[in-house]
Parts: structure tokens; sequence; C-alpha cells
């Protein structure tokens, strides 16, 4: 099967149709992954409706099973189908594919256009924060969101920061450092810390500090370009993916840890970056990137994190983040967490249901809050504890149920440290 973009073979429609048969016979004989996504009981149940003979499926009834993967990712890592096995199924990017032929030859849609580029609407929102945030609680202007661009008027949506996280960086006085030798980390900050979750980006900095580790923030960087694939736009992706390559690579080449502060972004860096950019020096990034809770529970394990806390959190919710997930961290933050004197971590595995863009469109927005359900539940039954997730995307599930935003690690780990208290340093 064809996943490489920069193959001829990847944009032909009858190459797709024939790996799209391929993998809809494969997965319905197998069926593990029956309970992960709409994605495969919608497949299950087109493929018995030709008679278990997957070889008639429709392009639209592909079509239709490839617009409900929301890349959760999970799947690839229950497949026993995948790379190195002959077969070489990777669903996920299949689905990629998929949305990415269509983009290509019908064009992008207004929707998917929008959402795709989350910098220009980091940009807009700055511009004006306060009004750009009351504008998203209006219920009139919601529904003409809706309209317009897709977006469920009943979704809750990420906030704009009063500060972009570069420009609090450039103004506080103790500045991560800039020189290449004396620098051990570099900070891949993400669109959601630049214009929505500065605070992560802040509390980062300040245990690392903390711990005498040198982090260095580059300017420049852009959106990781999964928006973009999600909505088909592999153009807008590779570009994106070339900016931070060329950005990241001198730092990699040094032997420097990248450190991604969301897990979707540290995700797509280590597993899709090589093949979007092709190069050494892409291939040196993946490598060199770690998602920042698993970079501090490493950290921690090895005793290079200091123990002088000052407080503890108590009981703690976290959820793990199908992309953390999906980077085998399933017991990262509870061992981060659990670090801290008096802390007891429940972690729930549930997916939240907002997965990127998917979740926020209006067409899967019901679906999206059947998947996160089991979620909500547990978090509205732990609603006395100290919610927690990786993912500032699925907080706003969370923050549905819970009524409060929940904390990164990273910044449950500075205020134990009594360095944060949740606004600026």
């Amino acid at each position: 099967m064809e996943y490489n973009p920069h193959h001829q073979e990847y944009w032909d429609e009858e190459s797709l149709t024939d790996d799209f048969h391929l993998a809809f016979d494969i997965c319905n004989s197998c069926r593990l992954c029956y309970n992960l996504c709409p994605s495969f009981p919608a497949l299950f149940e087109i493929v018995e409706g030709h008679e278990n003979d997957a070889s008639q499926v429709t392009h639209s009834e592909m079509e239709h099973v490839a617009d409900l993967c929301y890349q959760c990712k999970l799947c690839y890592v229950k497949c026993p189908y995948t790379p190195p096995h002959h077969y070489q199924l990777d669903f996920p990017r299949l689905m990629l594919r998929s949305k990415a032929v269509r983009a290509k030859k019908h064009g992008i849609g207004r929707s998917d256009r929008f959402l795709g580029n989350p910098e220009k609407i980091g940009q807009m929102g700055q511009i004006a924060p306060g009004l750009a945030n009351w504008s998203v609680r209006n219920r009139g202007l919601r529904k003409l969101m809706e309209r317009i661009y897709g977006i469920d008027h009943r979704r809750h949506l990420p906030r704009f920061a009063p500060t972009r996280f570069s420009d609090w960086v450039r103004r506080h006085p103790a500045r991560p450092v800039s020189a290449l030798d004396s620098t051990d980390v570099v900070i891949f900050s993400t669109c959601t810390v630049e214009y929505h979750e500065p605070g992560i980006g802040e509390a980062t900095l300040a245990v690392l500090r903390h711990n005498d580790i040198q982090a260095a923030v580059p300017s420049g960087q852009v959106c990781c370009g999964m928006p973009a694939l999600d909505g088909g736009d592999m153009e807008g992706a590779i570009e994106r993916a070339r900016t931070n390559v060329a950005l990241l690579a001198p730092y990699a080449r040094a032997n420097k840890t990248i450190l991604a502060l969301q897990p979707t972004c540290a995700l797509l860096l280590k597993q899709d970056y090589p093949t979007l950019v092709e190069s050494e020096d892409a291939r040196l990034v993946a490598s060199h990137t770690k998602d920042l809770t698993q970079y501090l529970a490493d950290a921690m394990k090895k005793g290079k994190l200091k123990k002088d806390f000052q407080s503890s959190p108590g009981q703690v919710t976290y959820h793990l983040s199908c992309h953390t997930k999906a980077q085998g961290l399933q017991r990262a933050a509870k061992q981060l967490l659990e670090a801290i004197d008096g802390c007891d971590v429940e972690v729930v595995e549930r997916c939240a249901g907002i997965d990127g863009t998917w979740g926020l469109k209006a067409k899967y927005y019901d679906e999206a809050i059947k998947v996160s359900a089991k979620l909500t539940e547990r978090f509205q039954e732990r609603h006395d504890t100290r919610a927690c997730s990786d993912c500032a995307l699925a907080g706003l599930q969370i923050k549905t149920v819970t009524d409060e935003e929940p904390a990164h690690p990273v910044e449950i780990l500075a205020r134990s440290y009594g360095l944060w208290e949740g606004n600026t340093l």
C-alpha cells in the first residue's frame, strides 16, 4: 500500500481504490478495532451489505468511512497487519490519502481550509482577544460561524490568550538561552500554546529552569501541519513541515532534544515528518523529538528533577489522550505526578471525541459526543479532583462537565514547586 505523497502512485485513484478494497477485506476479516472509532462499525456494515465482498464497496462508501476517521491512531497500535507485515496496512494514513486525493481533485472545502490554518485563526484572534473570546461565546455569532465554516455552535472553543507565548518569551526578563552550544533542549511550542494556552509554555520554562535545564525557544515556528492534513491539504502540511524541519534541524544535528508541548504535534514530528519532508534533517528531527511529559517523566525516573515540592495536588484525574497513548506513553504522566508526595493519579483511557478538527465540525458533533461519553462520565464523577490532560483540545470536552480547565502535567508540576500560580510567572 502507498502512503508517501511524493510517489505518483499515492495520487492514482485506481491504486487508491485497490488499496481500499484490500484494507476493507483485511479489517472485515479481523475486527480487532470494532470498538475504537466510528469508522470501523461503518466499514463492517458496508462490507456486510455487499455479502462480505470488499471488492464491491463503492467510492462513496469508501469516502464515508474515511470521513469518520479522526486520526486517533489507536487502530495502528492495535493492528497486527502494520509494517513490517507484508500487508503493510496503515489504516489512518490510508484515510488521509483518501482525503488528500479528493482535495486535489475537487479542492479544499471552506471549513477544512479555515480549520486547517490555525496560524491565521490565532493571528485574527490576537488582534482583539477580548472581542474574539466574546464572539466565540455569543450564541448568535456561533450559529453564523456554523453556517459559514461548519463549526458546531455547541462546541466549546479555545479561548485566545491576551499575549502570545512567543511575545511573552521575548518580553520576559529571564529569557531562554539562544546559543546552540549552551542549549539542553529546544521547545516546539505548537499553535495551541502559542495562541491559546501560553501558560503551558510558561510553566515548562519555569520547571526546566528550576531544574537547571537550559531551554531555547526559536522564533519562526509554524503549525505542525496536522490540521491541514485533516482536511486533505497535503501541500500545506508539507510546506509547514519543511519550515519546522529547517528551524529545528540545527538543534537535532547538535544532539539536542526537541520538546513538543502537545501530543498531536509530538506524534506528527516523530512519525510523519520523515515522509512529508523526505530528508536526513527530517529524520534527525523525528528521532530527537519527545513529548514534553515523556521527557519530564524520564528525567524524574533518572533522578534529574528536583523533588523540593512546596505543595501537592492531591487527587488527580488524568486523561490519557489518544495521541499520547499512540506514542506508547500510557504511564508517563502518572509516574511523573506521583513523584510528588501525596499525589494519587487515576488514569482515564477514553477518547475525548474532538481529535483535531473532526470534533469541531457540526456534521460530526453528535457522533463526537457519543465517542466522549465515557470520558465525560468519569470526569463528572471525579469532579472534586484535579483534572489533568496533556491535550488542550481534549480539555475542551472535559471542561463541559467539570467547569474546570484541565491542567497539563507540567502546570501541576510548576504549581507544586511553587513556581507558578496559573497566570504569568
